[in-house]
């Protein structure tokens, strides 16, 4: 590139002089394809990842609960079931229904799990409500509309929420507290609708990135923190008498 008569660069006088220095090696090309196709291994590894990881901590805890603390048991079952069937790759008839019991998963989880803590503090009458309410959810579904639907999901998640933080604020349990937290969010962050809808291919698009994923994992830590707080409020009560 060469200067004028008053010393400054002349600009390239066709468009290809400015972009032949910019040519590619021919060695490149194969390299930029294999990491292509590493990035889409390690994308379709990453939300398998999550739901075994799931799964390893709810079925851990689903057994280990099933002689105190039968509705927590479960929940927890439910949630493994789901997230082990995500794991195999099902034809569409049950990739529907995979999906109706991940989200039946995420309602019951943290309602049974809530209906555990408020069992151990003898609130019955809240604990057969809550209990109610959820199954009313799963079974009126159909009836109701999309925005509907994830209204009374948010809804049902957080009278869950509320009732186990309650039990543990009053019975100083920080890990129920992260328990009922995390076990919570996947429905209050992002809910999920009926299989079949549009709405149902929207949620389930926007819970297959990087947030279904963390969601997934903060599941699992909620399964693990749960489970040793439900212990530790039993052996407490069992301490008290």
């Amino acid at each position: 590139m060469g200067s004028d008569q008053t010393g400054l660069p002349l600009l390239p006088t066709r468009l290809s002089e400015s972009w032949a220095p910019m040519t590619l090696p021919p060695v490149v090309l194969p390299s930029l394809y294999h990491f292509w196709a590493l990035m889409d291994i390690v994308h379709e590894l990453i939300p398998v990842s999550a739901n075994i990881v799931l799964s390893l901590s709810a079925l851990p805890a689903a057994f280990h609960l099933f002689r105190d603390h039968r509705a927590p048991s479960v929940g927890f079952l439910l949630i493994t079931c789901s997230s082990f069937l995500a794991i195999i790759p099902l034809p569409p008839a049950l990739s529907q229904v995979q999906r109706d019991l991940e989200w039946a998963g995420e309602i019951l989880g943290p309602s049974l799990s809530a209906f555990g803590f408020l069992w151990l503090s003898e609130d019955r009458w809240t604990a057969h409500v809550l209990l109610i309410g959820s199954a009313l959810l799963l079974m009126l579904s159909d009836w109701l509309s999309d925005d509907g639907l994830v209204i009374m999901t948010r809804c049902v998640s957080l009278s869950a929420l509320s009732c186990a933080l309650t039990v543990c604020l009053f019975a100083a349990s920080g890990t129920g507290v992260v328990g009922s937290v995390a076990l919570s969010l996947p429905a209050l962050v992002a809910p999920r609708v009926r299989a079949g809808s549009v709405a149902s291919l929207m949620s389930s698009q926007g819970a297959s990135g990087l947030l279904g994923w963390s969601l997934k994992v903060t599941m699992a830590v909620g399964c693990w923190t749960t489970k040793t707080a439900l212990d530790t409020f039993l052996q407490d009560l069992k301490g008290w008498d």
